[in-house]
């Protein structure tokens, strides 16, 4: 029922963590697509050695910025509708697919599912979200990019169909991070029906080798997106337009704050993609009054 995609690249030490959280599913009704993309240290190998049926392995030639192509080949190569995602170096509880199964069961005219996550940094655990006390939350584009959170790669499902539609992860695009949010936000725009799973069922590790994402944002995270976001904004719904503004708004005052703190200055060509609100102009004086702070 499901077509499971982890892409690899240059992951050895966390491949028999996310694999076998995979494999010993108490949902066994799988497919695991183990794309390569291109690894030096040794991790294609290592994927080899994994012996079940279940298992599909490509190798890509080439590597790809933010592992989006490696994604899209293992999205083509698929035998299932359903599709769930998984990093190399991150990890699903035991009945991840079990509840996502639960879930599009109840609610079969859903696209997208998606499960609460925890945050290990080291030996900090961190749960990232979890919303009172429903079992099931509807959700669309607006909330998302007022609680970004509600859609992390690892812990996604989505309709194979949605994701062709949509154009898939962008490996065409000059970005390697934000392409997942690129990503979910196309699709969110399009499904008919997303729903959030209120359980911890996926763990994101910070603290392993060539990690590529970084929920910090940095400029690549927004501008990935920002096109789509603006062939978006015109035939949107005011609460949409409104989501799109804070979240344009709150990234690119994260990214000049952040770069004001590390070289003391400010990308002045940023604050024109600012959209006018009372947000923007309270931040954007907050910015000038730190720089004149800095110089004085």
């Amino acid at each position: 029922m499901f077509s499971v995609i982890i892409p690899v690249y240059n992951k050895f030490p966390h491949l028999d963590r996310s694999i076998s959280s995979v494999l010993n599913q108490t949902f066994q009704d799988f497919e695991l697509i183990l794309v390569d993309d291109s690894s030096t240290d040794g991790s294609y190998e290592k994927i080899q050695e994994f012996s079940d049926p279940r298992i599909r392995t490509f190798r890509r030639n080439v590597p790809g910025s933010g592992g989006y192509a490696a994604r899209n080949l293992g999205i083509t190569n698929a035998r299932y509708e359903w599709i769930s995602f998984l990093d190399a170096d991150d990890e699903w509880e035991l009945d991840y697919l079990k509840n996502v199964r639960k879930a599009i069961l109840s609610s079969p005219d859903s696209d997208i599912i998606t499960v609460g996550w925890e945050e290990i940094d080291g030996n900090f655990f961190h749960k990232n979200l979890k919303i009172g006390d429903k079992a099931l939350i509807s959700f669309d584009l607006a909330d998302y990019l007022n609680q970004p959170i509600l859609v992390w790669t690892s812990a996604t499902s989505i309709r194979r169909s949605l994701l062709s539609a949509t154009g898939g992860f962008p490996s065409n695009k000059p970005c390697k991070n934000g392409g997942d949010v690129d990503t979910w936000i196309r699709c969110l725009s399009h499904s008919r029906k997303s729903i959030f799973i209120n359980q911890i069922l996926a763990k994101y590790y910070r603290d392993t080798v060539n990690r590529v994402t970084n929920y910090k944002t940095n400029k690549s995270n927004i501008f990935c997106a920002y096109d789509t976001l603006m062939s978006i904004y015109p035939n949107a719904d005011r609460r949409t337009r409104l989501g799109i503004k804070k979240f344009i708004n709150k990234n690119i005052y994260n990214i000049l704050m952040r770069n004001l703190n590390s070289s003391g200055s400010i990308d002045y060509s940023m604050i024109k993609k600012m959209y006018v609100t009372k947000y923007s102009l309270t931040r954007i004086s907050k910015l000038f009054f730190l720089l004149l702070k800095n110089k004085f």
